[in-house]
């Protein structure tokens, strides 16, 4: 009797895991003009993406004035497409909840509120906020979402990796939802990191608990590269696409040995940049085949079956940087999940 007991629960494991994943696929827009290339456009349309998160503006904090202000609002140049659904995001720097008093949070979510309807060029059920809480500003932080759940608008927050492996300690955000951030995985500012965009390896080991977690979870992965500059051992400036092809090809910089990294011959002007000998450039990216391990991966995991599946971000030379039938791969990861 105890042995057709177990040998039933096992076969009703193991259906549970072969359900397919009910999936929408979809783009972050992290720009401050929206107007779309015709690379975009098309992308869009031929993966059949169905949900834009788009930044709105940022939120910070306005030492001389001790208040919180809003930052880079968002343009649009042209009509948002209607075959999305568009979730505005709203980024908040730490630093502001580290200094509001806990009596202005709720004027914040108001504030919040009202600037994303004016922003607003057509109708929207969800808004995201993307904030890195810590542990001093957590209590605040919580706070402004219940405040902001109260609206009625379906809320998700970003959830980064650390804060998967130790929610006990982080706590978990009282919001619908989370967006998985799977990218950033380590200290850009560092000289000794490798990669900060994403590490295979950091992945595993921030993801052992995933299944665990006890909140419903979308996941967004990296489809950007960047280089970051250091001088003297110090972090210099971030340049955006630019690429480990681009300074290999162009005589001002050595390559490292065995690192995507470069250092510069003589001071010089490259790409209308002031360059001294000696700084380092280090290359950042996305490789294809690494994140698409990774997705399926995350996928597997994750406890909830439907979710969002998205790439950050929508940009011409991001897009370009893998073939058509890459992105349509890993925006449609879940078909080739075993």
């Amino acid at each position: 009797m105890k042995l057709n007991l177990l040998l039933f629960i096992s076969i009703l494991i193991g259906c549970q895991k072969s359900q397919p994943k009910e999936i929408d696929t979809a783009f972050y827009f992290w720009k401050s003009n929206f107007q779309l290339l015709e690379n975009e456009k098309f992308t869009l349309k031929e993966n059949g993406v169905n949900k834009l998160y788009i930044k709105f503006f940022d939120i910070s904090w306005n030492e001389g004035k001790r208040t919180f202000q809003k930052d880079a609002p968002i343009r649009f140049s042209e009509k948002l497409p209607d075959s999305c659904q568009i979730i505005p995001v709203v980024f908040i720097t730490n630093q502001t909840l580290k200094n509001i008093p806990k009596n202005e949070v709720d004027s914040l979510a108001n504030f919040i509120l009202k600037s994303i309807s004016q922003l607003a060029p057509k109708v929207y059920q969800a808004i995201q906020i993307d904030c890195d809480w810590t542990l001093s500003t957590k209590q605040k932080y919580f706070s402004l979402l219940k405040t902001l759940q109260k609206s009625g608008l379906h809320l998700s927050a970003t959830i980064r990796l650390h804060q998967v492996k130790f929610y006990e300690k982080t706590g978990i955000p009282p919001v619908e939802r989370g967006m998985l951030m799977c990218y950033n995985m380590s200290d850009w500012r560092s000289p000794i990191t490798l990669n900060s965009i994403y590490s295979p390896k950091l992945l595993t080991q921030y993801t052992e608990r995933l299944a665990q977690y006890p909140l419903p979870l979308d996941v967004v992965m990296p489809i950007f590269q960047w280089t970051v500059v250091f001088r003297n051992n110090r972090f210099l400036y971030f340049v955006n696409n630019l690429s480990f092809k681009t300074l290999s090809e162009s005589g001002n910089f050595i390559q490292v040995a065995d690192k995507q990294q470069f250092t510069v011959k003589n001071d010089t002007q490259f790409q209308g940049i002031s360059i001294r000998k000696g700084d380092v450039f280090r290359c950042e990216d996305a490789p294809f085949e690494d994140i698409l391990k990774g997705s399926r991966n995350i996928l597997e995991k994750i406890s909830n079956q439907k979710l969002t599946f998205a790439l950050y971000h929508l940009d011409s030379q991001s897009i370009s940087y893998y073939s058509h039938e890459q992105i349509n791969e890993l925006l449609h990861v879940d078909k080739t999940l075993r």
